[in-house]
């Protein structure tokens, strides 16, 4: 266990993926995280920077030439040079330290010792630790931080021998041989690109987010092709029959007119439009049935039989439970959780601060340091339609000190707007459901905070 003094602050930042082949890099945001890095460059006093796991992503690296590792071939990319200039003037600065804790994405960093010594000679790394544990100085006694990257939490990312390379969980292959092969195609049909399928979130959502693109696509042709042009003939026929019948001197108006005048034009119509109600009907209850099987499905095959089932949410039980004393956290058995009074994990992907009680009923802040990425989210359409997935950029990290003989954990979010591509008739149903983008100009700001 460090001991730290009382001036330390100590900041958290987790997955953000930094790295991939063309198509599979999944970073956006070098700006924002250079920001974070050179504020806490410049701050007086010691800081402890933990890159909590997932810092790289080595899982979308395919071949690397001779000479090179993963690490090298992401630190020397163009967009990436000044990122990583600035996390090394940091560590150059006084009392500032880097300590980079393993996850499921970059768990080559244990494995292979090339890349240890690349992110060390490149002066951007201080220690390689599989947690971190430390006690801060608070009003004359020490509080106990505690973190892991949380991916032993999940059973189909969890790492039995982090130096072992062919110790590769289920998750692994799903990047290597799944999304990694999949994201290079790009856009394969007109709103379905899937270089965008590794920003999906959550990951188990990828499948309906497919169907979705597929669904909205196809909807926005029937309104193009078929609705739209079906609705201007019959205002064209509504006008030439008013037309006709005033000529004749029959009484008509454009809403109710007689159908004499166009008799088969009108009966064309009357035929088109109930075809499309028989077509229209036909595909709902194809829709409804097809719905139906696979929440089925999905509630046979999920965790405790619920189509919802929620990586974040099992991983933050598991924790709870950790913390309650069932047992030692994954990184270190060894260590008592019930004396942690911050546990603070990743991987999920999902920024969440919790207050909670031990044991004894002594107090401790589960956090989470969310991500620093692009998502795209599910939400619920008007109409109860399928899921529309929207783009939001959730940039968020954690710090944690002493303040006023307190100990002071925050969470923090950097407000990025993120565009989107959504088709009109997506746009028209999630009216008044989409969450709101923030301005370009956004500062960082703080979302949640617990004072312990």
């Amino acid at each position: 266990m460090i001991e730290l003094g009382d001036d330390v602050l100590v900041v958290f930042v987790s997955d953000s993926h930094i790295g991939g082949d063309p198509g599979c890099d999944g970073f956006e945001s070098p700006n924002e995280l250079e920001a974070l890095f050179q504020e806490l460059a410049d701050r007086d006093g010691p800081v402890e920077l933990i890159l909590a796991g997932d810092f790289f992503d080595f899982l979308q690296i395919g071949e690397v030439a001779e000479g090179k590792n993963r690490a090298s071939l992401t630190i020397e990319r163009p967009e990436y040079v000044h990122l990583f200039a600035v996390l090394e003037r940091f560590r150059a600065a006084a009392g500032k330290r880097v300590i980079y804790l393993p996850g499921n994405h970059d768990a080559e960093s244990f494995w292979n010792t090339e890349i240890q010594e690349t992110l060390r000679e490149r002066g951007l790394v201080d220690e390689f630790a599989y947690y971190y544990l430390a006690s801060l100085e608070t009003g004359g006694e020490r509080r106990v931080v505690y973190c892991e990257h949380g991916n032993q939490f999940d059973p189909e990312n969890s790492v039995g021998n982090y130096h072992d390379p062919l110790d590769t969980p289920l998750g692994h292959h799903v990047v290597m041989d799944g999304t990694r092969r999949i994201a290079p195609y790009g856009e394969i049909s007109p709103g379905l690109d899937l270089s965008e399928i590794k920003m999906v979130y959550p990951l188990v959502a990828i499948p309906a987010w497919i169907a979705s693109r597929y669904f909205y696509n196809l909807a926005g042709k029937v309104a193009s092709y078929l609705l739209v042009p079906l609705l201007v003939a019959y205002a064209i026929y509504k006008v030439v029959a008013f037309v006709i019948s005033r000529a004749t001197g029959g009484e008509a108006s454009l809403l109710f007119g007689s159908a004499r005048e166009l008799s088969q034009v009108h009966q064309a119509l009357l035929d088109t439009v109930l075809f499309l109600l028989l077509v229209f009907g036909i595909f709902g209850v194809f829709f409804l049935v097809v719905r139906h099987s696979v929440h089925k499905t999905l509630r046979a095959v999920s965790p405790g039989g619920t189509p919802h089932y929620s990586p974040a949410e099992a991983s933050q039980q598991r924790i709870m439970a950790i913390l309650a004393g069932g047992a030692g956290p994954p990184m270190d058995p060894s260590f008592d959780p019930t004396t942690a009074d911050v546990f603070v994990s990743g991987h999920t992907h999902l920024p969440s601060l919790i207050e909670t009680e031990g044991p004894e009923g002594s107090e401790a802040v589960l956090v989470n340091s969310g991500c620093f990425l692009r998502q795209l989210q599910p939400i619920t359409p008007r109409l109860k339609g399928p899921p529309i997935f929207v783009s939001k950029f959730v940039l968020t990290h954690v710090r944690v000190f002493a303040q006023e003989g307190k100990l002071r954990v925050e969470l923090w979010e950097h407000p990025k707007p993120a565009g989107q591509t959504l088709t009109r008739i997506e746009r028209l149903v999630s009216i008044g459901r989409r969450p709101p983008q923030q301005p370009a100009d956004s500062k960082p700001r703080l979302v949640a905070s617990a004072t312990l």
